[in-house]
């Protein structure tokens, strides 16, 4: 395991950005080189949002090989016959530059329309019209070389090179906009390097305390979860934490919650927002979207309804006002009432597909759809027992009553219908329960209702997937058993270690009195983030990290688990 924070820092799977900024510069693997990004739009781009590709040259122009490093303040790059670059955000729509014996080339990818005009010496307007953005390029020390040849409608190619001056001194800045321009001065690196850090710095402060062999972790979740800030903008009426910066560029209508969770005691008032940025746009039916950016809600999906569970928490981390309370209620019980309707008479809700749960592809899914299947049914018995406990909060006994014999009611026809006396099963809408060969932890989802499940029931289920070889891992849970046959390494669903369900079946552990249990999973998760980093998901057998390499549900989750080991469980 590695107690290096820069180890961890690896600028070719972390973007370098900052709060609340649309901004990132980021590796690109397939040319092998930094490429400014804009990731308004979602996940759409063909081109994951690219503008500028960074490279460094010498004083001839030439392309340069080096070392690039990164903190949570700032990118460098040091050549390896000598020189240096540093780049760090002045704000969150301009990047400030820095140079020693070394300049910067600009390359924009040229599509319809853009063009790119000289105003004054040492200032270059780049029209970026496929993103609809302009860029203000200038340079108060140095040189600034433009190869922008006019072709009627647009440039024919558009490169900018930044040359250092005689003393070998580069200083300049780069400026986006969208109709006129924030600011025209070339922003300092120095001072843009200092608001930076103040501003980081500020979020570490209120970042969930670690153990102390865990701080190069606590220091890269708070930047991954800093960075990963979006203003409110355009479908986001509050500053939302996207997944990643990398590609997965939305907020997907589960995530949201386990960001929420680990902003809950340091930050209630945007765990608040994290929660409510999905809610506003709530369907009239009660359907949250599969996931939403700045320019749309996506609605052909969903996610599971984890939103009880998580309000129940967040309660206890901070005071909610009546009003707060009213307002969650009603959202509640508009999500839980759209699922209710899923179900045929007298039956059990029933997801449409895998991406409605969250788990888009796991074995559960094999024989088809609509399907009731354990986890909905779970997470609705706990998102009423909230809507009940809200309604007493308001003083509406009636109310609460009644969404507690709902509750009850959920309970008993899941244990009807879904328990055979000797495991939770999924069933088709025909009755037929789902036989194939996987073996999913979808399946034991049930224990997060701890001791409203009979004891029996609890350890055979404890007993079941603590089995060594099975779903335990040196590093967790695998969402699919290892001696299944659809087990993968890399098989998202079917075999990883994802940190929502981490969580998820760490508090069962605590509701069924496995306290010691829900330990151990923290304990090798953490210890796995800690020298993997905060990817997407891992590989159960090895720990090494899979898809997208810096996301924030790990990250919130990482410092949630690691909390906990400092005696800070989930209430």
């Amino acid at each position: 395991m590695t107690s290096d924070v820069n180890l961890l820092f690896d600028p070719q799977r972390l973007p370098f950005s900052r709060r609340e900024s649309w901004l990132c510069l980021s590796w690109n693997p397939e040319d092998g080189a930094f490429w400014l990004r804009q990731v308004r739009g979602g996940d759409e781009h063909t081109d994951l949002g690219r503008l500028f590709r960074l490279q460094p040259v010498d004083a001839e122009g030439q392309a340069l090989r080096g070392t690039w490093v990164l903190q949570p303040d700032q990118l460098s790059f040091v050549a390896e016959g000598g020189g240096s670059l540093q780049f760090a955000w002045a704000d969150a729509d301009t990047l400030a530059l820095q140079g020693h014996g070394l300049g910067l080339q600009l390359t924009l990818q040229s599509k319809r329309y853009d063009y790119a005009q000289r105003l004054a010496e040492g200032t270059v307007h780049v029209s970026c019209a496929s993103q609809d953005l302009s860029a203000r390029v200038a340079v108060a020390e140095g040189e600034l070389l433009l190869d922008a040849p006019w072709q009627g409608q647009r440039a024919e190619r558009i490169a900018l090179e930044l040359r250092p001056d005689a003393a070998g001194d580069l200083a300049a800045s780069l400026h986006l906009y969208r109709v006129v321009p924030a600011r025209k001065d070339v922003a300092g690196f120095a001072s843009a390097r200092a608001a930076s850090d103040a501003d980081f710095q500020v979020w570490l402060a209120q970042t969930l305390p670690l153990p102390q062999d865990l701080a190069p972790l606590r220091e890269l979740a708070a930047y991954i979860s800093w960075s990963c800030m979006v203003p409110a903008e355009g479908m986001l009426h509050y500053p939302a934490m996207y997944m990643s910066k990398n590609w997965m560029t939305n907020i997907w209508s589960w995530d949201h919650c386990f960001n929420a969770l680990a902003l809950g005691a340091g930050q209630p008032e945007r765990a608040w927002q994290q929660l409510a940025v999905l809610f506003e746009l709530q369907h009239a039916s009660g359907r949250l979207p599969d996931f939403a950016n700045d320019l749309q809600a996506y609605w052909r999906f969903t996610k599971p309804p984890v939103h009880g569970w998580t309000v129940a928490q967040l309660r206890r981390q901070a005071d909610w006002s009546p009003a707060r309370c009213a307002q969650m209620h009603d959202w509640l019980a508009a999500q839980a009432r759209s699922w209710l309707a899923t179900a045929a008479e007298g039956g059990l809700p029933a997801y449409d597909h895998g991406n409605d749960a969250g788990w888009d592809n796991a074995t559960t899914f094999l024989e088809g759809t609509p399907l009731q299947s354990p986890d909905l049914s779970s997470f609705l018995v706990l998102q009423l027992e909230e809507l009940a406990a809200l309604a007493e909060l308001l003083g509406r006994p009636d109310a609460a009553l009644d969404w507690r014999r709902q509750a009850d009611a959920l309970f008993d026809r899941l244990l009807a219908r879904l328990w055979t006396g000797e495991r939770f099963v999924a069933r088709l809408a025909d009755g037929r329960v789902v036989e194939g060969k996987g073996d999913s932890l979808i399946a034991y989802t049930p224990l997060l209702l701890g001791q409203r499940l009979p004891a029996a029931m609890r350890e055979r289920l404890l007993a079941e997937l603590f089995e060594p070889g099975r779903f335990l891992s040196p590093h967790g849970l695998a969402t699919e058993s290892q001696r299944s046959p659809h087990y993968h390494a890399d098989g998202y669903w079917r075999g990883p270690i994802w940190a929502p369900t981490t969580l998820l079946f760490v508090d069962a552990m605590d509701r069924c009195g496995r306290p010691d249990l829900g330990d151990e999973l923290a304990r090798r998760y953490t210890a796995m983030c800690a020298s993997s980093g905060l990817a997407e998901n891992y590989d159960a057998q090895t720990g090494a990290p899979l898809r997208d390499p810096a996301f924030t549900w790990t990250s919130s989750v990482a410092l949630l688990l690691g909390h906990r080991l400092l005696g800070g469980k989930l209430k």
